[in-house]
């Protein structure tokens, strides 16, 4: 085999979790950027200043990252003078806008921090873009082999964001232990991607035991223990177990059956305008489970949907046997089930599909 270097971003987390910034970010300079969304740097600019004050390490501008991350947006973050003159950027908010501080700092070969403000996707420790078109519609990810410095994982923050992003987090986030552990199954694994199929189970584990009480903790606007478990799980496992098992011109087992039907179901008109991702996908696990012919965990899971509100039938997320019927064929085709122990068939969707409808 030839050589490789795996690098998996290092983390703080906690109330206080933006009091570290000097010790992780003044090695690299003394200007940094903030790029992210309104509401993100609006939440966390008191804490960013605060924990600069002094250090000799200052933040020359908030710049809103723009309404997607599109190629668009991040070029013209690259031609602001400010980005040019700063040392490193400070990725502050969700998916979108960390993606974007992203490819920005891919061009212009600066390092940059994350600084997530939600717990619902693990743009902040992986090392990955999703690029959008201007009117929202997917256009191409962008793998990059660095990663961000060092994540700040401030649960003070998290814990007064709106519910539905930790509550979509959730779905999404344990998706990829069923998913990864599927995709992989009887293979032989390099070191990396066996730690990564191993930790995956750490993305469904501390969900399905804190989950609950991470909600009503998120609705009281409390740093709990258990919210911070859950945070933990959605932005910082996730986005390793990400990168663990899949590299660059290897084989990845990240898709599955949960992201395949979500894909394939926004071949419907409106449906993505009218769905959040995680929530679907959350769904979807259960459609993966009884293909699959794991009953006992379909049951639990089951029981932990309906406990958090996540759904249980195509029923609630609007779908019709009927409709499913109309994008089997392209689950069957869709990249997240290229790598699968089997053939993916659309009799096999439709009939595990009658327990959910």
């Amino acid at each position: 085999m030839e050589n490789y270097t795996i690098k998996i971003p290092s983390y703080t987390v906690g109330p206080d979790a933006y009091k570290s910034i000097p010790e992780y970010c003044r090695l690299y300079g003394t200007k940094a950027v903030v790029i992210g969304g309104m509401k993100a740097m609006n939440a966390a600019r008191g804490k960013l200043l605060s924990a600069v004050e002094g250090s000799g390490l200052g933040i020359t501008a908030f710049l809103w990252y723009g309404r997607e991350c599109t190629y668009e947006a991040a070029e013209a973050l690259e031609e602001n003078d400010l980005v040019q003159r700063a040392d490193m950027i400070f990725a502050v908010g969700g998916g979108k806008a960390v993606d974007t501080a992203k490819l920005v700092s891919l061009k212009l070969k600066k390092p940059y921090f994350s600084f997530p403000t939600i717990a619902s996707n693990c743009a902040a420790a992986s090392s990955l873009s999703i690029v959008y078109n201007e009117d929202g519609t997917f256009r191409d990810f962008v793998h990059f082999l660095e990663t961000a410095r060092h994540v700040f994982i401030d649960t003070d923050i998290i814990a007064r964001a709106p519910r539905q992003y930790l509550w979509a987090g959730i779905g999404d986030t344990y998706a990829k232990y069923y998913e990864v552990s599927v995709s992989a199954r009887g293979e032989q694994l390099e070191h990396f991607k066996a730690m990564g199929v191993t930790l995956s189970r750490m993305c469904m584990e501390p969900l399905v035991r804190f989950g609950a009480q991470a909600l009503s903790d998120n609705d009281a606007g409390r740093a709990t223990f258990e919210l911070e478990q859950c945070a933990l799980a959605i932005i910082i496992t996730t986005g390793w177990v990400s990168m663990l098992v899949a590299r660059e011109h290897t084989m990845d087992y990240n898709g599955g059956v949960a992201h395949a039907l979500f894909y394939s179901l926004c071949e419907l008109p409106g449906f993505d305008e009218d769905h959040i991702h995680g929530v679907v996908v959350g769904f979807g696990v259960l459609l993966l489970l009884l293909i699959d012919g794991q009953e006992e965990e379909f049951e639990k899971l089951y029981a932990f949907n309906k406990s958090i509100g996540l759904p249980v039938s195509f029923s609630e997320i609007g779908i019709t046997l009927e409709d499913l019927a109309k994008v089997t064929k392209r689950m069957t085709e869709d990249e997240d089930v290229e790598h699968y122990p089997y053939r993916l068939t659309e009799e096999m969707i439709l009939e595990a599909a009658k327990r959910l409808a």
